[in-house]
């Protein structure tokens, strides 16, 4: 049987806790996100997406963003401890989920500055919006992954690849949504090119030489 001692020396007890309270905010305040996160095998279309009418109040969900942090922090407790167990719900998910916070800002404040110099704002944010929507799905998938595998006392190694497929998925969405930037036919190509790798492949390149320290 499982047993319940560990978390007297892990803040897994308060990290569901967290979780919980995110989801039931989420569900009231932004249901379609809800059913996307939680239904994550059903499929979204970007270029759906793309096309409908975007409305900026629900572009963002603070919820899914805080989620997202704290997965993000965990998958990289888990990478550099390469172990994935009760004591990694500990302060250091939380520093890492602030250092994501800290990066999702300064990359935001990147792209609203080309957002401002290309034009087309309410396409490119029509981009971030559905950019963000599969990110919340990826985290939710890893979300479950982690709580099942937490006493399965996982080898360093599978413990690593873990975390790794993590981040090659979001570098996967990254990818992926390149191919909407050259939609707007207005903008010389030159520009978009300096836009994705200012944006996109700027941020993960730092990001990725943070986490080997």
């Amino acid at each position: 049987m499982y047993t319940l001692r560990e978390l007297s020396t892990s803040y897994l007890g308060l990290y569901l806790l967290v979780v919980l309270v995110l989801f039931v905010l989420l569900k009231l305040l932004h249901p379609d996100r809800y059913y996307s996160m939680v239904f994550f095998w059903k499929r979204t279309s970007s270029n759906e997406e793309f096309n409908k009418p975007f409305n900026k109040t629900k572009a963002f969900s603070l919820e899914g963003f805080v989620f997202r942090a704290l997965i993000f922090g965990l998958m990289t407790q888990v990478f550099l401890s390469e172990t994935l167990d009760a004591a990694s719900f500990d302060i250091s998910v939380l520093s890492w989920a602030g250092i994501f916070v800290l990066f999702w800002a300064a990359k935001t404040l990147i792209e609203g500055g080309l957002v401002a110099m290309l034009g087309k704002h309410e396409a490119l944010l029509k981009i971030f919006y559905i950019r963000a929507v599969f990110k919340e799905k990826w985290a939710f998938v890893f979300g479950c992954l982690t709580l099942m595998l937490i006493y399965v006392s996982l080898s360093s190694v599978a413990a690593r690849l873990l975390a790794l497929g993590y981040l090659l998925g979001l570098i996967t969405i990254h990818l992926r949504f390149m191919k909407l930037y050259f939609r707007y036919r207005s903008i010389k190509k030159v520009y978009i090119i300096l836009y994705i790798c200012a944006s996109e492949i700027g941020p993960i390149w730092l990001l990725t030489q943070t986490l080997k320290f």
